[in-house]
C-alpha cells in the first residue's frame, strides 16, 4: 500500500482530498439556494411620498438591498462596472404627480447582465415590486371611489395569476446547480484518477483490469456519498436509487473506457489530459440542465449526445422528480452503454501490445539460445 501511494501520489490527492475539497467549495457558494439582499442602487429624481414608498418596497423584497443612492447614472454606472453593486433603479422626476393622474410613468432597471443568475433574480424581482406597487396604487385610486376594499382589490386585480412551479418549487438555485456541476466534478475525477493509474504503463491485462476497478469503485464509492448528500440536502428523490446507481455505475464505465483508449493510442499524458480536458471540460454547458438540448443547434447537440453525463442527468432528473417507469429508464441506460465500445477498444488494443512484448521477449530469448 505504502508503495502504491509514493507511486501514485496524485491519485490519492484526486480521492482522498479533492472530493471533499471541491464539493465544500461548490456548497458554499451555492448553499444560500436563492439569491438574497442582492446590492443595487436607486436614483430618485423625484424626492416625493410616493418616490420614497417605491423605495421602501424595493428594500423590502428579499432578493434586493438598496445599497447607495445617487445623484446621477454615471456615478452608479462606475459602482455596476466595479462589481459593488449589481445594478442600478432610476425614478423619473414628476412621479408623484404623474401617479396621481393616471399618467404612465416610466421606473427603469439597469442592471449587470453578465451575471445570468444575478440578472435574472434581480428581474424577476424588480417586475414583482413594481407589479405589487401598481396594485397598491390603483386599489387606492379605487377606495377613493368607492369605501368597498374587496370590490376595489378586486377592480385593481380583476385577473390574479397563480403560478405553480413543479419539481424545484422554491427556485433554490443550489437544488438547480448542484445536481449538475457536482456530477460535472465527479467525471473528471474519474478520468484524472483513471488517466494518472495509466501514467506507468501496465504490463500486462491483469495489471490493467486491477487499475480500471480500483479507479471505478472509488469512483462508485463518491458518487453513492454524491447522490445520499442530495437527499440529506432535501433535494428530490421520487424514483429508484438502484436505477440511478446503475446509471452511474454505466457513466464511470465510460469516462474510464474513453480515458483508456485515449491512453492506449496516444500513450502520452500529456496528450491524453488535453484531448480529455477537451471533450469533456464543456460539460456544464452542454449536460441540457443550464441550456435545454430542444433549444441547442445541431452541432451543440451532437456534442451533447457524446457527453456521457447528457445521459446521465437525463435519468437522474427523470428519476429524481417524477419517478421515470423502469422501462424508459432502461431505454436511456441503453443510449450510454456504446460508451463503453472504448473500453473495449482501449482494452484490446492494450492487449495487442501486451501480446506483441511477450513476442519480442520469446524472439529474444530464442535468439539468445
Amino acid at each position: 500500500m505504502k508503495k502504491f501511494f509514493l507511486t501514485y501520489p496524485f491519485f490519492f490527492i484526486i480521492w482522498a482530498i479533492l472530493p471533499i475539497l471541491l464539493g465544500a467549495i461548490v456548497y458554499a457558494t451555492f448553499f444560500h439556494g436563492i439569491p438574497t439582499n442582492l446590492p443595487i442602487g436607486i436614483i430618485d429624481e423625484d424626492n416625493s411620498a410616493t418616490s420614497k414608498e417605491l423605495g421602501f418596497i424595493i428594500q423590502s423584497s428579499p432578493s434586493i438591498n438598496i445599497k447607495k443612492r445617487y445623484d446621477s447614472l454615471l456615478q452608479a454606472k462606475a459602482d455596476i462596472a466595479s462589481g459593488d453593486i449589481y445594478g442600478v433603479v432610476v425614478v423619473p422626476s414628476k412621479f408623484q404627480e404623474h401617479t396621481r393622474r393616471g399618467v404612465g410613468s416610466e421606473v427603469v432597471l439597469y442592471y449587470n447582465a453578465e451575471f445570468v443568475l444575478i440578472g435574472k433574480a434581480l428581474n424577476a424581482a424588480f417586475l414583482q415590486v413594481i407589479a405589487f406597487f401598481n396594485a397598491n396604487i390603483q386599489v387606492g385610486t379605487n377606495l377613493a371611489k368607492d369605501s368597498n376594499l374587496i370590490l376595489a382589490k378586486a377592480r385593481a386585480l380583476p385577473i390574479i395569476p397563480e403560478i405553480e412551479a413543479l419539481f424545484n418549487p422554491s427556485n433554490d438555485y443550489s437544488q438547480f446547480l448542484l445536481t449538475v456541476i457536482m456530477p460535472c466534478i465527479w467525471q473528471i475525477l474519474v478520468a484524472l484518477g483513471m488517466l494518472n493509474l495509466l501514467s506507468n504503463d501496465p504490463k500486462n491485462l491483469a495489471q490493467l483490469i486491477k487499475r480500471l476497478v480500483l479507479n471505478f469503485g472509488l469512483a462508485m464509492i463518491w458518487g453513492y456519498i454524491m447522490l445520499y448528500l442530495f437527499e440529506i440536502l432535501g433535494f428530490p428523490q421520487q424514483g429508484s436509487f438502484s436505477i440511478i446507481m446503475l446509471a452511474l455505475a454505466v457513466f464511470a464505465l465510460g469516462i474510464c473506457g474513453i480515458v483508456i483508449c485515449l491512453q492506449s493510442v496516444l500513450r502520452d499524458s500529456t496528450r491524453s489530459i488535453s484531448v480529455i480536458a477537451a471533450y469533456i471540460a464543456p460539460s456544464l454547458a452542454f449536460a441540457g440542465i443550464t441550456y435545454p438540448q430542444n433549444s441547442m443547434e445541431s452541432f451543440a447537440l451532437f456534442w451533447s449526445e457524446i457527453l456521457p453525463i447528457s445521459h446521465f442527468m437525463n435519468l437522474y432528473l427523470a428519476q429524481a422528480n417524477y419517478a421515470l417507469p423502469l422501462s424508459y429508464s432502461l431505454n436511456i441506460i441503453a443510449g450510454m452503454l456504446p460508451f463503453l465500445l472504448f473500453l473495449l477498444l482501449g482494452v484490446c488494443i492494450y492487449e495487442r501490445r501486451f501480446q506483441s512484448i511477450t513476442m519480442n521477449k520469446i524472439d529474444c530469448s530464442n535468439k539468445s539460445a
